[in-house]
């Protein structure tokens, strides 16, 4: 599989381990090069941050034991304010309770995707992951950054669209306001859409279609 469709799954957790059955399930489902591991949360972080082109789901702990870590709530706001193209799980064995009310009112409004208590049976994670894969693919704005992504660096970085200032946008900064979900980005996505539902209404119907 073209590793430019491959969807890479971020386990960022300090209680699993490469031998553990979640781990290798995991990469049966997925293939040993798209699942990796980070028992440090700041090393998960910087991975992500670095590897925005990719499509990525995480499965991130709340908790971690190391005075030096990072919380798995910073982790998921870190993320969120460069992306919201990546799908987040938070897995772990504190209760939903737990969390104060301004932390849980960050996770719904910046899409968390799902919360699963550590102690659930592995199978439960992974159905959540193959479920975040899946809507992932659904989403138009990562479609639109699977299509920029199967193109050569030289040519993301040539003017792909202007606004109505005459600005012009290279594929690349296109792709960037997409993940940052400002102005140009969304109007890129809109402009997009219309164009496929005009081409789209314009086909004639075929029986049983």
């Amino acid at each position: 599989m073209n590793n430019l469709m491959s969807t890479k799954v971020i386990v960022i957790h300090d209680d699993i381990s490469e031998i553990s059955p979640i781990m290798v399930m995991l990469k049966v489902k997925h293939g040993e090069e798209n699942v990796l591991l980070f028992t440090h949360s700041q090393d998960g972080l910087d991975y992500v941050l670095k590897n925005l082109g990719c499509k990525m789901i995480v499965l991130l702990d709340k908790n971690f034991k190391e005075a030096k870590d990072i919380s798995g709530i910073r982790v998921f706001e870190k993320i969120r304010e460069k992306t919201s193209l990546v799908y987040i799980i938070l897995i772990t064995v504190s209760k939903i309770t737990e969390l104060d009310d301004d932390e849980l009112k960050m996770l719904i409004n910046k899409d968390l995707f799902k919360f699963e208590s550590f102690t659930s049976d592995y199978t439960t994670i992974l159905n959540l992951v193959d479920e975040a894969i899946l809507s992932l693919s659904l989403r138009i704005d990562c479609v639109i950054e699977e299509w920029i992504m199967k193109h050569p660096d030289d040519a993301r970085n040539k003017p792909l669209i202007k606004n109505k200032e005459g600005v012009s946008f290279t594929m690349n900064e296109v792709m960037q306001s997409i993940r940052e979900e400002s102005e140009v980005g969304i109007e890129f996505e809109r402009s997009l859409l219309k164009l496929a539902i005009e081409i789209f209404s314009r086909q004639p119907l075929r029986d049983n279609d």
